[in-house]
C-alpha cells in the first residue's frame, strides 16, 4: 500500500525574496550552463544555487545556502503539515492545457515491493552526485513526479473548489508556464485522499535517479542509527498526478548521433530498407513539417531520419511489427513493441554498431527534445544523423511497469517540468 501523509513544507518567503518568478528554475538535469548562469543572475536567492550549483564543492555550498536562508527567513516553514494542490497551466501548439496533482511525503519502498515502479534505467553517476548533495542538505529540494491509474474523488472534489481559493503561490515561469499551489490541510480532505490513492500503484515519471538516491540515503541513515518508521528520511516529495488527467502530455525526446567512423549515408539507407518502407521527403521548412505530421498520423511504428550529405528527409515505417522478436531477442518482449527499442536494437546496435548507452556516455549521442533543433544540426553538419520519434504513450509506460521493465533512458519527455523552489521538504 502506497503512503502519502501531509508534511510541513519549507517555501520562499515573498517578503524577502520579492517575485517569486525571480527564484523558482526547472529541475536540475534539464538546465544547461548558460541557463545556469542565467539563473544566478535572476536572483540571488535562486533555487538553482542548491539543486545545480556552480560552485567547486557545490554540496557544502547548497548547505551554507540552506543554513543562512532559513536563518534569516529566506525560507520560512509552514505552521502545520499538509497535502498540497499543484497546478500547471501551459500552451502547447496553441491549444491550452492544465495538468494538476497533489503533492505530499510518499513513503519510501523498493522497487521490488511493487508499490512504487520505475520506467526507465538510471545512471551511476547522477545517483552520487544527488546522494551527495541529499547529504549535505538533508532535504527533498524538489518533488519527484508519480503517476497513478484512475481518479481520486476526493482529490477532485478538491480540486473543484479551488477556483474560489486564493493560491499560496501563483508564478509565471520564463516559458509562460503558470504555476499555482494551494493548501489542502492535514485534516479530513488530507485524509480522504490518502486512502484513495493507498491501493493505487504509482508509477515514477521523472525523477528515477532522486528516488534511488533517496532510497539510498534512507538506508545509510538506517544502518547507522535507529530511524523510527515514521521518521522523515522515510519519505520523499513527491507530486501525483492521474494518468486520466487530460493535461498529462509526454513528448519525444529525439537522438543525435554525430562521430561515427565512416558514416556511408548510403550503406545507412540501404540497410534501412531492409526493415522499414522508407518515404523520401524534401529537407527544407515544408518538408520537415510533412515529416513530423506524416509520423503523428501514422498507425504503424515509424520513424525519422536526417542524414549528413543527404539532402533529403526520410519516414521510416516499419515493415514487419514482430521484426523485434527475430533480430532483437536480448530485449524483453514488454519492450519490443516499443519505438526507442526499435531505434536501439535495430537501427543503432544492428545498423549502426552503436550501443546507445555507451554512445550517451563518450558523447556520440545526445538527446534533444525539439525536431528543429536535431534536424538543424544535421544540416550545420554538427551531427551524422538525427533520428526522429513520436511520443511514448502513457498506456505503454503502465504496460512496461506492470511488466516489471525498464525502458531506455529518455523514452518519455512529461512536458512541462515540475518547477524547483516551490516545496521543500526536510528530512531531519
Amino acid at each position: 500500500m502506497a503512503v502519502i501523509r501531509p508534511f510541513a513544507a519549507w517555501r520562499y518567503n515573498a517578503a524577502v525574496v520579492g517575485d517569486l518568478s525571480k527564484v523558482v528554475a526547472p529541475p536540475y538535469d534539464v538546465i544547461d550552463d548558460a541557463h545556469r548562469v542565467a539563473l544566478y543572475e535572476r536572483s540571488p536567492y535562486n533555487v538553482v544555487r542548491l539543486i545545480l550549483g556552480r560552485e567547486a564543492d557545490r554540496y557544502t555550498a547548497a548547505a551554507a545556502c540552506m543554513r543562512e536562508w532559513t536563518a534569516v527567513q529566506v525560507l520560512v516553514q509552514d505552521s502545520a503539515p499538509a497535502l498540497y494542490y499543484y497546478a500547471q497551466d501551459f500552451l502547447l501548439e496553441g491549444r491550452s492545457h492544465q495538468r494538476g496533482g497533489v503533492v505530499g511525503a510518499v513513503r519510501l519502498e523498493p522497487f521490488s515491493s511493487g508499490v512504487i515502479r520505475p520506467h526507465e534505467k538510471t545512471l551511476a553517476g547522477p545517483k552520487a552526485d544527488r546522494l551527495r548533495l541529499m547529504e549535505a542538505t538533508a532535504t527533498n529540494l524538489s518533488p519527484i513526479f508519480g503517476l497513478y491509474p484512475g481518479t481520486a474523488p476526493a482529490l477532485e472534489d478538491a480540486r473543484a473548489k479551488l477556483g474560489a481559493i486564493e493560491a499560496l503561490e501563483d508564478v509565471t515561469d520564463e516559458f509562460g508556464v503558470r504555476h499555482r499551489l494551494w493548501s489542502l490541510g492535514g485534516g479530513d480532505t488530507a485524509s480522504r485522499i490518502a486512502a484513495e490513492l493507498a491501493p493505487r500503484t504509482i508509477y515514477i515519471a521523472d525523477g528515477h535517479h532522486r528516488y534511488e538516491t533517496a532510497l539510498a540515503y534512507r538506508d545509510k541513515l538506517a544502518a547507522s542509527r535507529l530511524l523510527p518508521p515514521e521518521h522523515a528520511a522515510n519519505f520523499i516529495l513527491m507530486f501525483l498526478c492521474s494518468m486520466a488527467d487530460p493535461g498529462l502530455v509526454i513528448l519525444p525526446t529525439h537522438r543525435l548521433l554525430a562521430g561515427l567512423a565512416g558514416f556511408d549515408p548510403a550503406r545507412f539507407l540501404e540497410g534501412l530498407r531492409r526493415f522499414f518502407v522508407l518515404r523520401v521527403l524534401a529537407s527544407d521548412d515544408a518538408g520537415s513539417a510533412q515529416l513530423l505530421e506524416t509520423m503523428r498520423r501514422s498507425q504503424v511504428t515509424c520513424l525519422g531520419f536526417a542524414l549528413r550529405g543527404s539532402s533529403s528527409l526520410y519516414f521510416a515505417e516499419l515493415r514487419d511489427p514482430n521484426v523485434m522478436d527475430s533480430e532483437a531477442l536480448e530485449v524483453a518482449p514488454a519492450l519490443r513493441h516499443l519505438e526507442v527499442s526499435l531505434l536501439d536494437a535495430v537501427v543503432l546496435r544492428r545498423l549502426l554498431g552503436v550501443d546507445a548507452h555507451d554512445a550517451a556516455h563518450d558523447g556520440r549521442l545526445t538527446y534533444v527534445k525539439e525536431a528543429g533543433e536535431a534536424l538543424d544540426a544535421v544540416r550545420a553538419g554538427r551531427a551524422d544523423v538525427a533520428c526522429l520519434l513520436t511520443a511514448t504513450r502513457i498506456e505503454e509506460v503502465e504496460a512496461v511497469c506492470d511488466a516489471g521493465e525498464t525502458m531506455p533512458e529518455k523514452s518519455t519527455y512529461f512536458h512541462p517540468k515540475l518547477g524547483s523552489g516551490f516545496l521543500f521538504h526536510s528530512l531531519r
